[in-house]
């Protein structure tokens, strides 16, 4: 099995804006290597991959809980909070949820590894 792995691009706001659009208008190709999410700065990447949901993304990999219930079990913390935690985590593309019988959602891990990369400041071309 192939290792999926998430492509994180850190780069200003400027960077990011004239590389999407270098590639919206077709001067820029983008490659599978190419960064899927992208951050203005290390510490807004570190709210995301916060200690708490670093311990989610942990418990997701080796234990691949049936719902969001049995996540929040085996975390010690509330439902809510634990879904609120998984929803910013889908937002960035590191989970979804497999729909199971009843209705219940279990959450998955869409990778098997982050690599972060910094890009520079200048402008794309």
């Amino acid at each position: 099995m192939t290792k999926r792995i998430l492509h994180i691009g850190i780069a200003s706001k400027k960077y990011i804006h004239n590389r999407m659009l270098g590639i919206a208008k077709g001067r820029v190709k983008s490659s599978p290597r190419e960064p899927r999410v992208w951050f203005t700065s290390y510490e807004a990447l570190a709210r995301v991959l916060s200690r708490q949901n670093m311990l989610l993304i942990e418990i997701l990999r080796d234990f691949e809980p049936g719902s969001v219930t049995e996540l929040a079990e085996r975390v010690g913390r509330e439902k809510t909070n634990v879904l609120r935690s998984l929803k910013t985590l889908k937002e960035f593309d590191i989970v979804e949820f497999e729909e199971r019988e009843g209705g219940r959602k279990a959450p998955r891990l869409k990778y098997d590894d982050f690599q972060s990369s910094f890009y520079p400041s200048k402008e794309v071309a």
